[in-house]
């Protein structure tokens, strides 16, 4: 696996290839991103192909009884795999496959996805449109199906724990797909759900890009081993748009999600915020 960046006090160190500005890409302005308060850099077209690990973070605020409006989320790690078209140079297609879901705890109650339910969410495609004249990112909004199926992406998320959308993801003979509670309350719940991920931000690279995460989460309890654990809490996104981020880096093109939770392992992708704080 060849890692080509370091991450020093969330600030991203580019290590090596960057590509001087204007190398291939003209005299454009680099873009600079508002919201991240950093410039993209001007990379060679078609430099973005390849196999890339990333870590996209998403903060939600939660209504739980007792203790009020709280903050949870998750992080999410996934392989990436883009091809460019060269007909029309600043697109690449991207395969997403996901390699983990890292829950935080809320309110007392850790939740933990099985592998069988990391493994039995359906890759996702979508498109990646990059200005590699001036650094600009955008991913076209992409979805993952928890346990659901034959729901078109605009068709409104069903709230009735029977639609025959909702499916047994996991093959253990429980509805939905299960996740592992333990902490204040223990048991396994049975859930689906539909999650649609934004990312645009800054190319700093051929070898990374990071920027914002916009996650709409659509979700519902079907059943639970015990009782106390079929309440659903609402949740909204962070008001604060920088509590949720992406940061991806550039792997060797063979390989796997071994090679992104090595990455997650060893730091290389670190659970911190690659956007620099206002005094950086």
């Amino acid at each position: 696996m060849s890692i080509r960046v370091q991450v020093l006090s969330s600030v991203v160190v580019v290590v090596v290839g960057l590509i001087p500005a204007g190398a291939g890409a003209g005299c454009a302005e680099p873009y600079y991103d508002d919201n991240i308060g950093v410039e993209g850099v001007p990379t060679q077209e078609g430099s973005l192909a390849g196999t890339f690990a990333i870590e996209s973070l998403a903060t939600d605020q939660a209504d739980v009884p007792i203790f009020g409006r709280i903050d949870t989320g998750g992080v999410t790690y996934a392989l990436i795999t883009r091809t460019w078209r060269e007909e029309e140079p600043s697109t690449y297609d991207e395969t997403i496959k996901v390699c983990d879901v890292l829950n935080f705890e809320t309110a007392g109650l850790t939740t933990v996805n099985t592998p069988d339910t990391i493994a039995g969410i359906p890759e996702a495609t979508t498109t990646l449109t990059v200005e590699h004249a001036t650094g600009a990112f955008v991913r076209t909004p992409f979805r993952e199906f928890w346990a659901v199926r034959d729901l078109d992406n605009d068709d409104d998320f069903p709230t009735d724990i029977d639609s025959p959308v909702f499916y047994d993801m996991d093959d253990d003979n429980n509805p939905g797909t299960t996740v592992v509670a333990s902490g204040l309350q223990s048991g396994e719940v049975y859930v689906a759900q539909r999650k649609t991920v934004d990312h645009q931000g800054v190319v700093r690279s051929a070898d990374n890009s990071f920027g914002l995460a916009k996650v709409k989460k659509e979700g519902i309890v079907l059943d639970a081993s015990n009782d106390l654990l079929k309440t659903e809490s609402p949740r909204t996104p962070h008001p604060d748009p920088k509590r949720s981020w992406w940061f991806e880096i550039r792997l060797d093109d063979d390989d796997d999600c071994g090679a992104v939770m090595a990455a997650v392992a060893d730091e290389t992708l670190p659970l911190r915020s690659p956007i620099p704080s206002p005094q950086e």
